[in-house]
């Protein structure tokens, strides 16, 4: 490798060893620019350092985020990046930091600093201070490692974890007073009077309760942005650890590298439409992960039975997911429904349950049935959380081609937490209605106990498929059907179908699959739909969205679509379906507003396609996926049948 003196604007090719075989960093450039190249100091003890483990795709390098190594030379970062403690470093924030920073501004180059210390106190972040257990100089060396990169890029940020050594009776009582020296001296000995400063919240781990005094050390994080200018806070809720009690794990510090390029974003770009316009941030959290590479989780939803309501006695609302089994040696093989619950301010979900009433039920000429594509929402005007989805027929193990289809509803039982026995919703007795369910859609509850629930139906043996809203109305038992609106298609294809529908300022909003696009339609009522229009962006370019669902987040702030699409460096991805996006709807054009594209759920090989929203709160709103494990070998790239929860946590101004 060249020394850094001689990298200065050239190009690099390195070759990375991972446990997975080489990995090559092409055309990896050091801009001319100091301008165009943007560092970043990691500092802080061992959960900044990272003891994550490392897998395959933390040694995918990104062409733009180079770190600077041990021997002071830029590299392109994989982890670990740091060296603290060679024999347990692993992966930590800053690589994933990098990533998102990069992909946010395609014309800049990311450096990364590593200066990450384990077990070091703030004290020892101090002029000329030694600590022992590492043989270093936690400040001196950092230091001279952001003086070494400041040759050739500009100081953007600095990014901190730190607090675990200090979170003791004696030293958690001037932690604040130290912070905010630290501070300052970081900004006068970098000459960067303004440079981001971002702390990351300590883990807030269930089998470790934090002391008085860790309490103590947390207040100070939570309130330095109001008492020290240009600095950002970086929430740890939901994020697990590794199995000692101390330390994240992997896919946490990926995730806590979001939220510090999340805050970052916040702090820097105030005024641009693709922070302004989003007025939320984004937790991510995993329910449960891995595979036996026979079976997979798919279709996790989630309903919220709202505090002090019947059955949720709590201050909180309670979360009701479920989920089912896939078969991945066949295609759409499904088997019985599993529950789960969580507070929702606790992200501690109870075991996932096989639901007896979901179980195949076998007909007399040997074909089984069973529900699939299942929705849970709470339904206010009963009090009941009401579930539906539709029901699918196997032959032999495989969807029986030509078949009827219903949708197909239940009700939970709170006390028991199970569903109930699941009934089909009647529809009038006409061809058409033969095959016709509401599977993966999203419904609109009426103030007066109505249900708006758009379904897909054809005459079996046909084709193509066509939309429509149904209005039903339900007593908390059984779900009736009262009309139907426009019927809904193109001719391209199996047609419209998976269609969702939300409401937003008074106005009804529909989308609906097809195989080539995705389509958006709007009406006054809710039932007769205006001639659907082919989803695009702002600037009139396709959407890219093909071939799989996409829902709504209606929010007081905006509307807002949950899609996937083409064009997101994304083309080993079945049917491009991750990563899962969100972006804020024009309700007058229908058009997605481009600026405000963010990634709701990060993609690791799998698809990602088939995905629920749950309105929480006025605060907080769900988005639940799986890691669908299909085709083999999506795992390569770093999918583990992850079951996603994405919280959207509204800003309290909205």
């Amino acid at each position: 490798m060249k020394p850094l003196s001689t990298l200065f604007a050239v190009a690099f090719s390195l070759l990375v060893i991972s446990s997975n075989g080489p990995v090559r960093a092409e055309e990896a450039a050091i801009p001319e620019k100091k301008e165009n190249f943007h560092l970043f100091l990691l500092v802080g003890q061992s959960n900044m350092a990272g003891r994550g483990k490392v897998t395959p795709q933390d040694q995918q390098p990104h062409p733009r985020v180079l770190t600077l190594n041990k021997k002071q030379e830029w590299a392109p970062a994989v982890d670990p990046l740091h060296f603290d403690k060679p024999g347990i470093v692993g992966v930590g924030i800053g690589k994933t930091f990098g990533a998102e920073i990069a992909s946010d501004n395609p014309d800049v180059t990311i450096g990364l600093i590593p200066c990450g210390v384990g077990g070091s106190p703030i004290s020892s972040w101090q002029p000329g201070e030694f600590y022992k257990p590492t043989k270093s100089h936690p400040w001196d060396d950092a230091m001279e490692r952001a003086k070494v990169a400041l040759k050739h890029g500009t100081l953007k940020g600095i990014l901190w974890h730190q607090g675990e050594s200090d979170s003791k009776e004696g030293l958690a009582e001037i932690h604040e007073e130290k912070l905010h020296d630290l501070i300052q001296r970081f900004r006068s000995e970098l000459n960067a009077p303004n440079v981001p400063f971002i702390a990351g919240q300590m883990g807030q781990f269930s089998e470790r309760p934090w002391n008085d005094a860790k309490k103590m050390v947390d207040a100070v994080h939570q309130n330095l942005p109001s008492k020290v200018k240009n600095t950002a806070f970086a929430s740890s809720d939901g994020l697990k650890h590794k199995g000692d009690k101390v330390h994240f794990d992997a896919d946490s510090y990926r995730e806590l590298g979001r939220r510090y390029a999340d805050a970052y974003r916040r702090l820097t770009q105030p005024n641009d439409a693709a922070v302004s316009q989003m007025p939320f941030r984004i937790e991510r959290s995993i329910v449960e992960q891995g595979f036996d590479g026979k079976m997979c989780w798919v279709h996790a939803r989630a309903g919220a039975i709202p505090s002090h309501s019947a059955g949720n006695a709590a201050d909180d609302p309670l979360l009701v997911m479920t989920t089912q089994k896939l078969q991945l040696s066949g295609s759409d093989v499904f088997y019985a429904l599993h529950s789960a619950t969580s507070p929702s301010n606790q992200d501690k979900w109870s075991p996932l349950t096989e639901q007896e009433v979901f179980k195949r039920q076998t007909a007399e000429d040997g074909t089984e049935m069973t529900v699939c594509d299942f929705t849970p929402k709470w339904h206010a005007a009963t009090g009941k959380l009401l579930g539906i989805g539709h029901t699918v027929v196997y032959e032999n193990n495989r969807v029986k081609h030509v078949r009827p289809r219903a949708s197909a509803y239940s009700v939970f039982d709170p006390q028991s937490r199970r569903w109930t026995k699941w009934k089909s919703l009647e529809l009038p007795d006409l061809p058409k209605f033969k095959n016709a369910g509401a599977g993966s859609v999203q419904r609109v509850d009426l103030p007066n106990g109505d249900i708006l629930l758009p379904i897909y139906f054809k005459v079996p043996g046909e084709t193509q498929y066509s939309t429509t809203v149904l209005k039903c109305s339900f007593d908390g038992n059984n779900l009736t059907y009262l009309e139907h609106g426009s019927e809904l298609t193109v001719p391209i294809k199996r047609g419209l179908y998976e269609p969702s529908i939300a409401t937003f300022d008074g106005k009804f909003f529909l989308t609906m699959r097809n195989d080539d696009r995705g389509y958006v339609s709007t009406s006054d009522d809710g039932l007769k739909f205006s001639e659907p229009k082919v989803w695009a962006f702002d600037d009139g370019q396709e959407l890219g969205n093909y071939n799989t669902q996409q829902h709504w987040v209606s929010h007081e702030s905006g509307l807002y679509l949950v899609y996937t699409r083409k064009g997101a460096d994304n083309d080993h991805v079945f049917r491009h379906r991750a990563p899962l996006f969100i972006a804020r709807v024009n309700p007058e054009t229908l058009q997605v507003i481009r600026a405000t594209e963010r990634v709701l759920v990060p993609e690791k090989g799998a698809r990602l396609g088939n995905f629920g929203v749950t309105e929480v709160s006025s605060n907080e709103s769900l988005v639940t996926v799986t890691e669908w494990m299909q085709p083999a070998g999506v795992d390569k790239h770093g999918s583990n049948n992850r079951i996603w929860i994405a919280k959207l946590l509204w800003d309290d101004e909205q």
